[in-house]
C-alpha cells in the first residue's frame, strides 16, 4: 500500500465529506463562561449514521479534576436512550453546544453510575493540546526494552517474551488522565472491535486491551454493502481509529467533536496518549446500544478510510481528512497434513508502541485458530522481517511440546519490538512474512550422548567427526554429525567440548558476559538478532583455559598479558569482561526437532 493514495472508498468516502465545501469553525464557548444552570444540546448518534440531539444540563465546572489547569464540565444528560442506559461508551467525543457555540467533548462517566451524568472536556483543551508538536515520549514506544539491565546478552527467546511483557507492565498511559480521588470520573472506554480473531486469542487479548483502557468487543469488519448512502462527516457522527485491516480487523471508535476545514478533533480524551502517530481515521457506522447495569455500549464497526489520526494528547485525539497512512503488510502462509495450505492476509498500524503487541495478538489468533481444529503440537516457523534499505531480520525454529503458538508469536513480535522502539533511529517495516508446517506429532528431542570419532587423542591440525544422538518422544535414536578440526596452533593440553541446546549455551553466555544488552548501533541490533539461537538446533563449542575478554560485547580469546592488563583497568569501565577460557572451535547442527538438553566431553590434544 502507498502511503499517499487514497482507494477507491477512501476517495469516496473524502469527496462525500467535503462536498459541501471546508466545514467552517464553529464558535466556541470559553469554559470560564460556563455557570452551572444553562441549558445545551449534544449530537451523537444511536443508531445507523445519522447525528441525534440530546439534552445537557449543566452542573458546574471542576476545576483542576484531570490536571494542572485541565478542567471537566460536569452535566447531566437526558434525551434518546440515556434514561435507560446512562452515558454510553462510544458516546466520547460527542459535542456539547450552549446557545449554538460549542462548548466541548462528553468524555468522562462514573462508574456504575445510575444516572447519565457526563465529564465534558472543554473544546479549547482539545484544540491546544493537539497543537503540540512535541516527539513521542519513551514512555510510548514498546520499552525501554534497551535500557539499563533491560536484556540479557545474548538475546534468547525468553528475552523476547519478557520485552514484549514488559512495556504493559506499569499499567495504561491513560491512566495518567484519571483524576486520583476514590469515587471519581473515569474517560468512557472505547470500544474495541475485534473481528475474524480466534476466540480463546480473543479472550486473552481482551483482558489485555480493557486493562489498557479499551472496551474489547467480537465483531464484524465493515462494508458500505446495504447501508444506502451516508450522510456527510459532521460533528456528532461516529468515527473509527483502524489497528488491523485484512483478514482480520481491530478498530477502536468514537464520535467526532469538532471539524476545522480538514482538521478533525474527537473523543475528549486520550486514545492511548502515544503523542504523534499515523492511524487510519475512518468513518463508522452504529448498529444498536446496548443497555447494561455495568457499562453501556454502542454496537458499531469502522467503514472505509477517510484521513489520517496524527495527534493522540491527553484531551483529545486529532487528525486531517484526506490521505491516509502506510500500514504494514503482513502475510502469514499455514500448511497441515489435514487443514491444507491458507494464506492470510492483513495490515497493522506502523507504531512504536501498537505494531509488536498487534503482531502479536494478529499472528497468536491464526496460529492458535488453526491448533485449536487440527490439534497441532509442532509448529515449523520461518518468519522474514523487512526493512527499508535491503535490511532484514529472519526467524527460523522449530517449536513443540507446550502450547506452540504464543512461542512462535512471540518469537516474532520480540525482534519486531526490538526494532520499531529502538533508540538509534526510526526504522520503516516494509513487510512481515510468516510460513508456518504445522504437524500433530510432538518432535521434541532431548541430547543423549556425544562422542568423537575416531575415538583417542587428538593432533593440532587433526580432523574428526563429533557425533551426537538425540532421543525423541518416542523413542526414537537420531544422529547428527559435525565436522570437527583442531586448529593447527592449538597447544597441547586437555579441552571442554560441551553439545547443547541454545538455552544452555545462552545461559553460558550470558553469565560469561554478566552484562545487559545494550547495542552500540542499529547494524549490531541487526546482528544480534539474526544471530538468535534456534531451538531447533544443537550448539558445539570446543574451549581451553586460557585469559582473554569480552570487549563491549565482543570475543577476544588468547590475549596476552600485556593487552589484558591495559583493558582490566578501571579507565576502560564495565565494558570488558575478563575471561578464563577461550573458544578454538564451534559448530552448530541443524535438526527437525525441538532440541533439549546437554552432554560434555574432555578432549586431550597432544603434539
Amino acid at each position: 500500500m502507498e502511503s499517499m493514495k487514497l482507494g477507491r472508498g477512501s476517495a469516496l468516502a473524502l469527496a462525500l465529506a467535503l462536498a459541501s465545501g471546508p466545514a467552517p469553525a464553529a464558535e466556541v464557548l470559553p469554559v470560564g463562561e460556563v455557570r452551572p444552570g444553562m441549558e445545551g444540546t449534544g449530537r451523537t448518534v444511536f443508531e445507523g449514521a445519522r447525528v441525534e440531539e440530546f439534552g445537557v444540563h449543566i452542573l458546574g465546572v471542576l476545576d483542576n479534576a484531570v490536571g494542572p489547569r485541565q478542567s471537566l464540565i460536569l452535566a447531566r444528560l437526558d434525551g434518546g436512550p440515556l434514561a435507560e442506559t446512562g452515558v454510553i461508551q462510544g458516546m466520547s467525543g460527542s459535542p456539547v453546544f450552549i446557545d449554538g457555540k460549542l462548548v466541548g467533548a462528553v468524555a468522562y462517566s462514573f462508574p456504575f453510575g445510575k444516572e447519565p451524568i457526563a465529564g465534558i472536556t472543554p473544546i479549547g483543551e482539545m484544540i491546544e493540546a493537539t497543537r503540540v508538536e512535541t516527539p513521542r515520549a519513551p514512555s510510548a514506544r514498546f520499552g525501554p526494552v534497551l535500557g539499563p539491565g533491560a536484556l540479557p546478552a545474548p538475546l534468547d527467546r525468553e528475552a523476547f517474551v519478557a520485552a514484549f511483557e514488559r512495556p504493559f507492565g506499569a499499567g495504561s498511559l491513560r491512566e495518567e488522565s484519571r483524576p486520583a480521588s476514590g469515587a471519581a470520573m473515569t474517560p468512557l472506554a472505547l470500544p474495541l472491535v475485534f473481528s475474524g480473531f480466534d476466540p480463546a486469542t480473543f479472550e486473552w487479548a481482551r483482558g489485555l486491551f480493557s486493562s489498557l483502557g479499551f472496551a474489547p468487543v467480537l465483531g464484524s469488519s465493515g462494508s458500505t454493502s446495504g447501508l444506502g448512502p451516508l450522510p456527510d462527516l459532521e460533528p456528532g457522527a461516529a468515527l473509527g481509529v483502524s489497528l488491523i485491516e485484512g483478514d482480520l480487523d481491530m478498530s477502536g471508535y468514537g464520535t467526532i467533536t469538532h471539524i476545522d476545514h480538514d482538521r478533525v478533533y474527537a473523543f475528549g480524551h486520550p486514545f492511548y496518549n502515544l503523542g504523534p502517530t499515523r492511524f487510519p481515521m475512518k468513518r463508522a457506522y452504529v448498529y444498536s446500544v446496548f443497555p447494561s447495569l455495568q457499562v453501556s455500549w454502542k454496537i458499531a464497526t469502522a467503514l472505509e478510510a477517510v484521513g489520517t489520526v496524527d495527534q493522540d494528547r491527553r484531551t483529545a485525539i486529532a487528525g486531517r481528512l484526506g490521505a491516509t497512512p502506510r500500514m504494514i503488510p503482513v502475510e502469514v502462509a499455514l500448511s497441515s497434513p489435514h487443514g491444507g495450505d491458507r494464506t492470510f492476509r492483513f495490515r497493522i498500524v506502523e507504531d512504536e508502541l501498537f505494531t509488536p503487541v498487534l503482531a502479536y495478538v494478529s499472528l497468536l489468533s491464526v496460529l492458535q485458530g488453526h491448533e485449536r481444529a487440527f490439534g497441532t503440537a509442532t509448529l515449523h516457523l520461518d518468519a522474514r522481517l523487512r526493512l527499508d534499505g535491503g535490511r532484514e531480520v529472519g526467524v527460523r525454529d522449530v517449536l513443540s511440546g507446550n502450547p506452540p503458538a504464543p512461542q512462535a508469536a512471540a518469537l516474532v513480535a520480540g525482534p519486531l519490538g526490538l526494532l520499531v522502539g529502538n533508540e538509534f533511529e526510526k526504522v520503516r517495516v516494509d513487510s512481515l512474512d510468516v510460513s508456518v508446517r504445522a504437524e500433530e506429532e510432538d518432535r521434541s528431542a532431548r541430547i543423549v550422548r556425544a562422542w568423537v570419532a575416531p575415538p583417542g587423542r587428538l593432533r593440532p591440525g587433526s580432523r574428526a567427526t563429533l557425533r551426537i544422538a538425540l532421543r525423541t518422544r518416542r523413542g526414537a535414536d537420531v544422529t547428527h554429525e559435525l565436522p570437527l578440526r583442531i586448529p593447527p596452533s592449538a597447544p597441547a593440553g586437555t579441552y571442554d567440548l560441551l553439545v547443547a541446546d541454545a538455552a544452555t549455551f545462552d545461559g553460558l553466555e550470558q553469565r560469561e558476559r554478566r552484562q545487559p544488552f545494550a547495542p552500540r548501533d542499529l547494524p549490531q541490533l541487526l546482528r544480534e538478532l539474526n544471530r538468535l539461537r534456534a531451538g531447533s538446533q544443537v550448539y558445539a563449542r570446543l574451549t581451553r583455559p586460557e585469559r582473554g575478554a569480552i570487549v563491549a560485547g565482543e570475543y577476544l580469546p588468547a590475549l596476552p598479558e600485556s593487552v589484558l592488563s591495559v583493558l582490566g583497568s578501571e579507565s576502560q569501565g564495565a565494558s570488558v569482561v575478563p575471561l578464563g577460557t577461550a573458544e578454538i572451535w564451534s559448530g552448530v547442527a541443524d535438526t527437525d526437532h525441538a532440541v533439549s538438553g546437554a552432554h560434555h566431553l574432555k578432549i586431550t590434544v597432544e603434539r
